[in-house]
């Protein structure tokens, strides 16, 4: 009987080894590989892959999305702030008109994969990303090619609400101020995403563009509360209007012109 039960536990040793090392062992993504919808759920969830979601955000919730991607907008944010491309869809160099935009939103340290409704925008952006070079860049296909088990699906099923854009021009920095993001149904913040523009078309949130001031790590801090928090913007209005309330002091680190100017940028999104 003893010799019996040793054989079973040996037995299911080896058998736990073995799921052991096939669940640890994770595909090496080689430049050359065909990543497509098809095969993508292979890679889904890894740390050394970048996963954007190129569509504007209201093909995101009215269409659907592949769950873990992040949404960077080709239209709504890329077009005209990062590239020039006059209804070009043939990449060439000079249409290129900030690339720190790029090196900010896409980690070169990581694979990025891309996906739109098609493969025309992923195209494009692969080959920006190609030209300052990234080396591994895969397009997806289009969102509607893929059927694996993490899409999530929008129009008819449920919906995540509308979304909502401003920008405000400060004449006296003459920094332009932008927000973009998501509402849920019951009006409070869903997504936000704030940018600030110099005079030369650079994002303030590119790396290492002060030496005051992470404007990017300050602003993703704000956001990330902001979300967390749920608020309408009529609370996140008032609340910037109190100096003794959390969100001041979260932008503390900024003078008060450059909260005067959150302010203009946030005031025609409250509800009148």
């Amino acid at each position: 009987m003893k010799k019996i039960l040793l054989i079973i536990v040996l037995i299911q040793t080896i058998f736990m080894v073995g799921c052991t090392k096939e669940n640890t062992d994770i595909l090496e993504i080689k430049i050359d590989d065909l990543i497509t919808m098809e095969n993508l759920d292979e890679y889904m969830f890894r740390d050394d892959v970048q996963f954007v979601d190129l569509r504007n955000f209201e093909s995101r919730y009215l269409d659907g999305f592949i769950y873990s991607f992040e949404i960077i907008p080709f239209f709504d944010y890329l077009d005209n702030r990062a590239f020039i491309r006059n209804d070009n869809y043939e990449f060439e160099p000079d249409q290129l008109i900030n690339e720190n935009e790029f090196l900010r939103l896409f980690d070169k340290n990581k694979s990025i994969f891309l996906y739109a409704d098609g493969c025309i925008r992923s195209a494009y952006v692969k080959d920006i990303l190609n030209y300052l070079g990234y080396e591994k860049v895969f397009v997806l296909g289009g969102f509607f090619e893929y059927e694996g088990e993490y899409k999530v699906l929008g129009d008819g099923f449920y919906s995540f609400g509308d979304s909502f854009s401003n920008s405000y021009f400060d004449l006296e920095t003459e920094l332009t101020f932008y927000i973009y993001g998501t509402y849920n149904m019951d009006r409070k913040i869903n997504d936000i995403r704030f940018d600030i523009i110099d005079k030369e078309n650079i994002s303030l949130r590119s790396p290492n563009y002060s030496n005051l001031f992470d404007y990017n790590l300050l602003l993703k801090d704000f956001e990330d509360f902001i979300i967390f928090d749920r608020v309408t913007f009529k609370e996140l209005n008032s609340s910037l209007d109190n100096t003794e309330n959390i969100y001041y002091e979260l932008l503390q680190n900024f003078d008060d012109e450059f909260i005067y100017n959150l302010n203009k940028l946030l005031k025609p999104l409250v509800p009148k």
